[in-house]
Formats: structure tokens, sequence, C-alpha cells
């Protein structure tokens, strides 16, 4: 490496190469520490794992005594599902990452293939995406939620203050009184 001090020109052949060699130093410990960090991790969610089926079977096996202490029960039971799942799918990221570990694409963004940063990877160890990319994943997948549950959406049938389409309820028969609402009729033929 050519570098130029004082408007002389000085070759740094060394001083390149003992920085590469650091680099790989620096990079094969990160690793080491970042292994040793998620097979922690792992373990500690396999533990977690452990106690939730176990608390799981538990609460299955209880004798509920009236409706409330069944619809608790129940409440219990759909609650230890979802930790059950949230733990799952953090010890399925886990072990992915350890394999993107093993192979050596650990720390790179699966979006944009750039590094992840540090600070990124010490707060989600598991993370597959770098900031920016995981920020607009999480907008985008926002954004269609927000289109699925959309008020404004004609699958929204409780809405009351909706209006109704033109084409719902819309009378066939002429000789019917066309001064009284749609809905009105049809709650009419329904009370019938």
């Amino acid at each position: 490496m050519n570098r130029i001090y004082n408007g002389a020109q000085r070759t740094t052949k060394i001083g390149s190469r003992h920085f590469a060699s650091s680099t790989i130093v620096r990079s094969a410990l990160r690793n080491k520490v970042m292994k040793k960090l998620l097979i922690d991790l792992r373990d500690q969610e396999l533990r977690k794992i452990r106690a939730l089926v176990h608390d799981e079977t538990v609460l299955a096996t209880q004798v509920s005594g009236d409706e409330l202490d069944q619809a608790r029960r129940d409440g219990d039971l759909e609650f230890q599902v979802s930790l059950l799942d949230l733990s799952e799918s953090r010890l399925a990221a886990i072990t992915a990452t350890l394999a993107r570990l093993d192979e050596g694409r650990f720390g790179i963004c699966e979006e944009c293939e750039r590094q992840i940063s540090l600070a990124r990877l010490q707060s989600v160890p598991f993370a597959r995406y770098c900031f920016d990319c995981q920020k607009e994943k999480e907008a985008a997948s926002c954004r269609a939620r927000s289109q699925i549950l959309s008020p404004a959406s004609p699958a929204n049938l409780f809405d009351v203050d909706q209006p109704e389409p033109d084409h719902i309820g819309q009378a066939t028969d002429s000789t019917e009184d066309s001064s009284v609402p749609a809905w009105r009729r049809r709650r009419a033929l329904i009370e019938l």
C-alpha cells in the first residue's frame, strides 16, 4: 500500500498485512463470542419451552369448577400457547443464525447483503436484516395489515355507519314501498 507523507511516497506493506490479520482475528473472536452467546440463548429458550409445555400440561389437566374457572383456564391456556409459539419461533431464529455463523454468513443482511451493525447484533444477535431493511419490512407489513383491516373495506359488515351498497337489499317487486329502507325490509322479513 502506497501512502504519501510530507510529499514522499512510502510503502506500508507490513502495516496493511498486520491490519488484515488483526481484522481476521477480531472477526474470528467476534464469531466465537457470538456463537457462545447464541448457544446460551438457545439453551435458555429450550428451558423456557420445557417449562411452558409443563405449565400447559398442568393447566390442561386441571378440573374446572364453574364457568368462570373454565373461562380463566381457557384464557391461561391460550396465553401459554402464544408464549410457546413465540419461544419456538425465537428458537428457530437462533438455530438458523447458528447455521449462518457456521456458513460464514453471520452479520450479513439477507436483503441488501451489507454488514449488519454491531450495535444491532448486540441487541438482537439473531437479526437477519440490517436496521434499514428491517424497518422497510415492518413498514410493508404494517401497510399490508392496514389494507386488510381498512374500516372502509366492504368486508366490514358490522360497521353501522358504513353506507349499504346499492345492489344489496334492493326490492325485486316494484309494488313494495320504496320509502322503507332496504335494511328494515330485510329485518321485517327475518322477524316473520
